[in-house]
């Protein structure tokens, strides 16, 4: 606590500082700004190698299975689900619903097959 007892006014006497409280609008501004601007690191996202994933979207393509695919272009997240219509060394084209995604391999984090399972059936 801060002596304040030489001031002449009994108001700025009793004063009680806030604290960071008064910072609160401004560190909030730039910690929103900051989190907008903020570039995602591929090195920190766990990302199959790259043998894995073609091996995988080969599987994919051979049994043209369903799959969904998860991709970071430029800052943003995109997930996509279909088969896979061509495949290349350097990008997918998946077809979803009618609709064409040409996907780049090296922009690909994760690989989902949705390999559907067939119905078993007991008997008694």
């Amino acid at each position: 606590m801060i002596d304040r007892s030489y001031l002449p006014y009994q108001s700025a006497r009793e004063f009680q500082d806030r604290g960071m409280a008064k910072w609160a609008g401004f560190f909030l501004s730039e910690h929103t700004t900051a989190l907008h601007t903020k570039e995602i690191d591929r090195s920190q996202l766990t990302v199959l190698p790259l043998a894995e994933q073609i091996q995988l979207l080969e599987q994919a393509f051979q049994q043209q299975t369903t799959i969904s695919i998860t991709t970071l272009e430029g800052n943003q997240f995109a997930t996509y689900t279909g088969s896979i219509h061509t495949l290349s060394a350097s990008e997918v084209l998946l077809k979803s619903d009618g609709h064409y995604h040409r996907l780049l391999v090296d922009s690909i984090i994760f690989l989902l097959n949705l390999r559907k399972q067939p119905y078993e059936t007991y008997s008694d």
